[in-house]
C-alpha cells in the first residue's frame, strides 16, 4: 500500500474531520465508553483555527488520493504541540501514524521550540508508546469530570472569587490574558485567545485583585470549562466554584471539565460537588512544563 503524505488545505477539513469522528467512535466502542457527539459545521471554525496557525505543521495521509490520517503540530511561543494525530481504524498498524509524527516533529525543529508536547487518551497505549518512542514522555494526568445538575452539591466553605468583567475582544484583553498564561503557562498564546474570545458559544471572565490580574476562565455553551488559569494557587478554588454556579445558573444538565492531577484544589472541590470522573488523559512532553495547579485545560485539543 503506498501512502502519500502532504500539508493540509482548505479542502481536507471535511475528511479531517470524518476520520477524526471514525476513528473516536471505534475507540469509544472497544472501551465500552459513549460515542462522541461531533457536529462538522460546528466544528469548523476550530478546523479553520488549526489550519491557519499550524506554520506548516497540519498533515495529511493518504492513498490512492483519499484521506486516511492526520496530525496538527502548532507553535505557541517555546511550546510546540500535537494536537491530533489521528488514523482510519482499517490503516493503524501499518506505520502510518508513525511517519506523520517524524514529519510534524521535523517542523518543530526549524522553531524556536523548548518543550514539545501531546495530549492523547491515557487508555490509548499504542498512541502512549509512539510518543514515548520520539521523546515525549508522560508527565501530567488529565481527568476529564462531569457533574449532574441533579446531584450538584453546593460549593461550601469557598471564598468569593476576586473582582470580575465579561472580557471583549480587545488587544487589551488578550495583553492580559497573555500575563496570566505566562504566570501558569509560561506561553502568551495570544492567537488562541483571539479565537476563543470571538467564538460566539464561549464566554470570558477576567479577574482581577487590585490592580493586579488574578486568573480567568472561559465557559461554554454546552456546558464545558476551560480553559482556567491563575497567577496564584489560592485563586483557583473561588474561580472554579463561580464557573461551576454560573453554568448552574444557564440551567444546564451537565458540566465537563478537563482538570490536571496535579491541580489538587480543582479535583478536591469538584469531587466536593459531586462531580465524577469520565476518563484519564496525559500531557506528553520532552521537559518540564507549566504550573498545573494553576490551570484547567481547555476542551479544544489546545490545552
Amino acid at each position: 500500500m503506498k501512502v502519500d503524505y502532504r500539508i493540509a488545505e482548505e479542502r481536507d477539513l471535511r475528511a479531517v474531520h470524518d476520520i477524526l469522528r471514525e476513528a473516536l467512535d471505534r475507540f469509544a466502542v472497544e472501551q465500552n465508553r459513549p460515542r462522541v457527539e461531533m457536529d462538522f459545521q460546528g466544528s469548523l471554525p476550530l478546523w479553520h483555527h488549526f489550519l491557519g496557525t499550524s506554520q506548516g505543521g497540519f498533515w495529511i495521509a493518504e492513498v490512492k488520493g483519499r484521506p486516511v490520517g492526520f496530525t496538527c503540530g502548532i507553535v505557541r511561543d517555546h511550546v510546540w504541540l500535537v494536537s491530533f494525530l489521528v488514523v482510519l481504524p482499517e490503516h493503524q498498524g501499518a506505520g502510518v501514524a508513525r511517519e506523520l509524527l517524524e514529519r510534524v516533529l521535523e517542523s518543530s525543529y526549524s522553531a524556536k521550540v523548548e518543550v514539545r508536547a501531546a495530549y492523547t487518551d491515557a487508555a490509548n497505549l499504542a498512541s502512549v508508546s509512539l510518543y514515548t518512542r520520539h521523546g515525549l514522555y508522560p508527565q501530567v494526568p488529565i481527568l476529564r469530570m462531569q457533574g449532574l445538575i441533579s446531584r450538584l452539591r453546593s460549593g461550601e466553605d469557598v471564598k468569593e472569587p476576586p473582582e470580575h468583567v465579561v472580557a471583549d475582544l480587545t488587544e487589551e484583553s488578550v495583553r492580559i490574558l497573555g500575563v496570566i498564561d505566562a504566570n501558569a503557562q509560561g506561553t502568551s498564546r495570544a492567537v488562541d485567545h483571539r479565537y476563543w474570545l470571538g467564538a460566539p458559544e464561549m464566554r470570558c471572565y477576567l479577574f482581577r485583585k487590585g490592580d493586579e490580574p488574578a486568573g480567568y476562565t472561559y465557559l461554554s455553551n454546552d456546558g464545558n470549562i476551560g480553559p482556567l488559569a491563575t497567577t496564584k494557587p489560592a485563586y483557583l478554588k473561588p474561580i472554579l466554584n463561580m464557573s461551576v454556579d454560573r453554568l448552574a445558573d444557564q440551567g444546564l444538565d451537565s458540566f465537563q471539565v478537563r482538570v490536571p492531577g496535579l491541580n489538587r484544589e480543582a479535583l478536591f472541590l469538584l469531587y466536593q460537588r459531586a462531580f465524577t470522573l469520565l476518563e484519564v488523559q496525559l500531557v506528553l512532553l520532552s521537559a518540564p512544563f507549566g504550573r498545573w495547579e494553576n490551570y484547567i485545560i481547555s476542551p479544544t485539543a489546545l490545552l
